[in-house]
């Protein structure tokens, strides 16, 4: 029992009295990509330090399935990743979702769109990907694994100019010119609209519901719990 109190009371943080006012200490660790680091944390930083100065984040950054090996261990309070399919496991609080979008060097000529309801840039045609360098991710990755159904679902035959590891990698050679690339919302924190020129699609492709992730059976913290409920109201 006393192990499960120590564990508690760190996760909790301890009371500390200062000037008569309560101050918790301690640390929340979370996980989470590392293009989600990039693009969501600091704001996630900042609250979390307005409304629990005394403590502070551990932020561990991986790929999605090392985050769902290491939330099924027990390894963070808590993960901000895809929801994974099968979530028997889990309980998870829904944050966002994320559009699938086609990004562009803005050296490129523009491509035919038109406004659509719902969607967040102008939107082309898939058909019109036929022919055009991809910069594309590793097979194992779930936005490559998008593109192949986008791909496979609407009878495209894209030609890839380079495969790499990273979103960032991905739209740093988006910027360079070297191809186009089918990316989530969010990645346009890590470029400027003079270097890239992003389209939605017209076709209904699946959105990524980010979501905060744990254990069902892992005690989640009070300053846990205030968190996941912040990034919520977070406009993202």
């Amino acid at each position: 029992e006393i192990p499960v109190f120590r564990e508690i009371l760190r996760k909790e943080g301890a009371s500390l009295f200062e000037n008569g006012t309560i101050v918790e200490s301690g640390t929340i660790r979370i996980g989470t990509s590392p293009f989600r680091s990039a693009a969501m944390m600091p704001a996630i930083a900042r609250h979390f330090q307005s409304i629990y100065p005394g403590m502070h984040l551990i932020i561990d950054e991986m790929e999605t399935a090392g985050l769902i090996e290491g939330c099924e261990h027990g390894d963070f309070d808590f993960c901000l990743t895809i929801r994974p399919a099968d979530d028997r496991l889990f309980a998870w609080e829904s944050i966002t979702e994320e559009e699938l979008i086609l990004a562009v060097p803005a050296s490129y000529p523009s491509l035919e769109a038109t406004a659509v309801p719902g969607r967040k840039y102008r939107a082309l045609d898939a058909e019109q990907l036929n022919g055009l360098p991809f910069v594309t991710i590793t097979q194992s990755q779930i936005m490559q694994k998008a593109l192949d159904s986008l791909c496979r679902d609407h009878q495209l035959h894209i030609r890839t100019a380079v495969v790499v590891k990273s979103l960032e990698a991905q739209i740093a050679m988006v910027q360079a010119g070297v191809g186009v690339a089918l990316v989530p919302t969010g990645i346009e924190c890590f470029c400027s609209d003079r270097d890239v020129q992003f389209y939605s699609f017209r076709q209904p492709l699946p959105r990524r519901e980010v979501v905060a992730l744990w254990r069902k059976d892992r005690y989640l913290s009070r300053p846990a719990q205030d968190l996941i409920h912040g990034i919520k109201k977070i406009n993202w």
